[in-house]
């Protein structure tokens, strides 16, 4: 490619807005794609062929994988995000769809779509009923942390004991790739139905989601007939056997907890000081942060004690009845943790699912080399994150904050590091039944559904965007529970990776026959 966008050949192979990378990957071009793209029926037929696809071309899938994880993507520090982009493009385009880089004032998004007739992003000639999916994903990764601990280089991606080694593996290349791969075997069977599918694949999800929001806020067209979006980000949640183990089930989640990162800095004196000659009338920062953060915890422990950080918050009967269907594997929890006892006794899923929590994530201060050290502190910080339930604002909850620290200690300062907000989708959406259907048809497993997810995805930006204010937004992850993302040694299961491909072609038709 010259980098221009050129006419679709015959074939409906797709195009790509970038420069081709000689000699990356493997070649996927020796499949027929369907020009016309009719629905077919449902029968099992179509889908035996859709499903002998996906396992003939799993190990061009596979390598194709690699290109991806042999590419590092870090966007705290910028490693390799000046190639990247272009490489993610490309494996867009090999797998059928038309697809562009879309800069930003921070890392470019790749956009591709997919639409029914005439071919790789030509959607005009869809149904005025046909229904079109957005698949969300992120190309960036985490730093792989100390080398040292990792048992192959993070960037040279290795298959071990049926598990996928590379930083990224799960979070999210093995993951949004499976969106690709899953329009490429629909195409090569012939199968593709009549769904527009389009995908979008931000750079800086590690690092803020900067150039995602940018991008929504200019309420972009090429989303404005979205009805679905789907993001397969995350573990799968896990469930307790009768010998235990917790193992990996199908999960269909309906949002996300929103967060809110914050440090809290003070200064007591303008010198650390002795604690014989000082200690007593002059307050140590230590001890007064300490007591600071403890006035934000209620009385029982484990509540969180603001004035206005509970406001918008609620839990509805649907929510309630979702929570206590999930089975109850805490005691495997505690176990597997090495923890002594829980902190509260409310039902486990309940706590996580549906209140808000405040964690100290790190607390610095005074002397911490070897020995003693009779010091009083001048100095003391604390970082903290809020994770925080639906209707929850994390500007709101940061005011709060601030405000109940300052009203205790007018020196501190209090800064805001960065917020993802809270998000969710009614759990009696319509469009909940293809994607449940798919997974237990793809898996053979009952499906285990969560109102939200206990972690933070930017999926809630998804809303700045005027069309999409209502439009069901579900999150249904492929990676194994135990991938180890942001940790050595992440891994995604060669099942997990495959059945996404199988989970997101499903999907696809299932859309297109409802």
């Amino acid at each position: 490619m010259d980098g221009r966008l050129v006419g679709l050949p015959e074939t409906g192979a797709a195009t790509a807005r970038t420069t081709t990378r000689p000699g990356v990957g493997v070649d996927m071009d020796d499949r027929e794609h369907a020009s016309g793209g009719a629905r077919t029926d449902g029968g099992g037929g179509t889908d035996d062929a859709v499903a002998a696809t996906i396992t003939e071309r799993a190990d061009a899938y596979r390598d194709r994988l690699f290109d991806l994880l042999a590419q590092p993507s870090v966007s705290t520090t910028g490693e390799g995000m000046d190639v990247a982009p272009g490489l993610v493009v490309d494996v867009l385009a090999d797998a059928g769809l038309d697809a562009e880089r879309i800069e930003t004032e921070r890392y470019p998004l790749v956009y591709a779509e997919r639409g029914p007739v005439g071919g790789a992003g030509d959607v005009a000639g869809a149904g005025d009923d046909a229904p079109t999916v957005l698949f969300y994903g992120h190309y960036d990764v985490q730093p792989p942390g100390d080398v040292d601990a990792w048992e192959s280089p993070a960037f040279e991606p290795t298959v071990r004991d049926g598990s996928i080694y590379a930083r990224g593996a799960g979070d999210n290349k093995g993951q949004f790739a499976a969106h690709a791969f899953a329009v490429d075997a629909l195409l090569s069977a012939d199968a593709f139905p009549d769904v527009t599918v389009k995908l979008l694949v931000e750079g800086g999800e590690e690092s803020g989601s900067a150039g995602l929001r940018e991008y929504l806020r200019s309420q972009p067209d090429a989303l404005a007939d979205v009805d679905l979006v789907y993001v397969a980000d995350g573990p799968r949640h896990a469930v307790a056997g009768e010998n235990g183990v917790r193992a990996g089930v199908p999960t269909l989640m309906y949002g996300n907890r929103g967060v809110l990162s914050v440090q809290v800095d003070l200064r007591t004196a303008n010198t650390d000081l002795h604690s014989g000659n000082f200690g007593g009338p002059i307050p140590g920062a230590t001890n007064r942060l300490v007591e600071l953060l403890a006035s934000m915890r209620a009385d029982d422990g484990d509540g969180v004690a603001v004035d206005g950080f509970h406001d918008g918050t609620a839990i509805t009967d649907a929510d309630r009845e979702l929570v206590a269907a999930i089975p109850d594997d805490s005691d495997a929890i505690r176990r597997e943790l090495d923890v002594d006892r829980l902190a509260t006794a409310d039902p486990y899923y309940e706590r996580l699912l549906t209140r808000p929590t405040m964690t100290i994530n790190g607390l610095s201060g005074g002397y911490q080399g070897e020995g003693m050290k009779t010091v009083l502190p001048a100095r003391a910080s604390a970082k903290l994150d809020f994770r925080l339930v639906p209707n929850q604002d994390p500007d709101a909850v940061f005011e709060a904050v601030r405000s109940h620290l300052r009203e205790r200690e007018p020196r501190v300062e209090v800064a805001k590091h960065g917020t993802f907000p809270p998000m969710k989708t009614p759990v009696d959406t319509p469009m909940a039944v293809p994607v449940r259907e798919s997974l237990a048809t793809v898996w053979d497993e009952d499906v285990v559904e969560l109102p939200v997810l206990g972690g933070s995805l930017p999926a809630a930006y998804f809303r700045e965007v005027e069309a999409l204010a209502d439009v069901p937004v579900l999150v249904v992850p492929y990676a194994n529970h135990d991938q180890g993302n942001h940790s050595p040694n992440e891994h995604l299961d060669v099942d997990c990776f495959e059945n996404g491909i199988r989970t997101s072609a499903r999907v696809i038709r299932s859309l297109g026959s409802h």
